[in-house]
């Protein structure tokens, strides 16, 4: 399920662990964290995992 960072920022992390918007961008945009971008919106997906090991990122990108 797809949500805007803003929401992601809230139902994910506390007052005080919230990471900026710009952070959360970065984020998707190197991969970190599963997103889009959708006319220009950044969308995240917080239950879809990305794998962090170069093989098994591989094999699933067959």
């Amino acid at each position: 399920m797809l949500m805007k960072i803003s929401e992601y920022r809230e139902t994910e992390f506390t007052d005080k662990s919230k990471p900026s918007i710009n952070t959360v961008k970065k984020w998707v945009k190197n991969g970190w964290v599963y997103g889009k971008v959708m006319g220009g919106i950044y969308y995240v997906d917080p239950e879809k995992t990305i794998p962090v090991n170069n093989l098994v990122n591989k094999v699933l990108s067959r």
